[in-house]
């Protein structure tokens, strides 16, 4: 994965022995606290290559914060700790029917022996977005209480501290809106070039047409919305009377409105932004 968009620049007069100090300073921190341990390991194997990168951004001379350095760390090493997407990372609202169906439709089983199993896609870039989008341009104090619950979802080095329910929900509306936006992307490569605002602007036009019931058109043989274009995507499969309450739901976590009211749960306009940013900028790339 390539987090470069972004990352922490290093002044240029901070010498490579002073590069070293400070990652073994977060080391040494990471490893005394369980939710860091992990990704403390993650900092020592890798220390020489960190202490090379951040000296090559270091000719850059812009200077940088210790909240960037410490946020450059954490990205780095969420990104490489054995973090996957599965579909439990979907449900919502206790919907597993609805979702297991949605799933299916859209990404299609690998039969197996004794059970079929749905293959979630892009998941090397959908971990980048929500680790950016998460993680990568906060303070280190805002971002602190989202370590060990974001581990406790997507990592295999999970802690046993105590899930904090309403960030578990914000992850989990995140996934969903990271995979829509991948799929609007990838089935629209023009909007790449348009920019945000504009990609925003048809993700609403198209969940406004999800809830009307026509991005396929059910009720003849003609194609549905802007010629059928939309109807192998998550959206097509996201729409039908069956359907509708759980659309409505996942419509008011993303929160495009910006109401205040369960602020952790609820996504917010800067986590919208982000994961419209970096999948632009991840799928304008490929």
């Amino acid at each position: 994965m390539n987090l470069n968009k972004g990352e922490a620049k290093m002044p240029s007069s901070v010498e490579a022995p002073r590069i070293e100090e400070l990652i073994d300073n977060h080391i040494h921190v990471w490893t005394a606290a369980p939710s860091l341990a992990p990704l403390a390991e993650i900092l020592l194997r890798d220390r020489e290559i960190l202490a090379k990168r951040i000296c090559c951004q270091a000719k850059d001379g812009i200077a940088a914060t210790g909240d960037a350095i410490r946020s450059y760390l954490l990205c780095y090493a969420l990104e490489r700790v054995r973090a996957s997407i599965s579909p439990t990372h979907f449900i919502l609202f206790r919907e597993s029917e609805t979702v297991q169906a949605v799933l299916e439709d859209s990404f299609g089983i690998d039969p197996g022996i004794e059970d079929d199993r749905i293959i979630v896609p892009h998941q090397q870039e959908a971990v980048c977005v929500l680790v950016k989008t998460i993680f990568g341009r906060r303070s280190w104090p805002a971002v602190s209480k989202d370590i060990a619950p974001f581990m406790q979802l997507f990592s295999r080095e999970g802690t046993k501290a105590k899930s904090d329910q309403d960030r578990i929900l914000r992850y989990k509306t995140l996934v969903w809106l990271v995979y829509l936006v991948i799929d609007m992307v990838r089935n629209d490569l023009e909007i790449c070039e348009s920019g945000v605002d504009a990609a925003i602007k048809k993700f609403r036009r198209l969940f406004e047409h999800v809830l009307r019931g026509d991005i396929i058109d059910e009720d003849s043989r003609r194609p549905g919305f802007e010629g059928g274009k939309w109807e192998k995507t998550l959206f097509g499969w996201l729409q039908g009377d069956d359907r509708k309450p759980f659309v409505l739901k996942l419509m008011r976590q993303f929160n495009f409105e910006n109401k205040m009211e369960h602020a952790n749960r609820y996504l917010l306009a800067e986590h919208r932004k982000c994961v419209f940013e970096e999948v632009l900028s991840i799928f304008r790339r490929a």
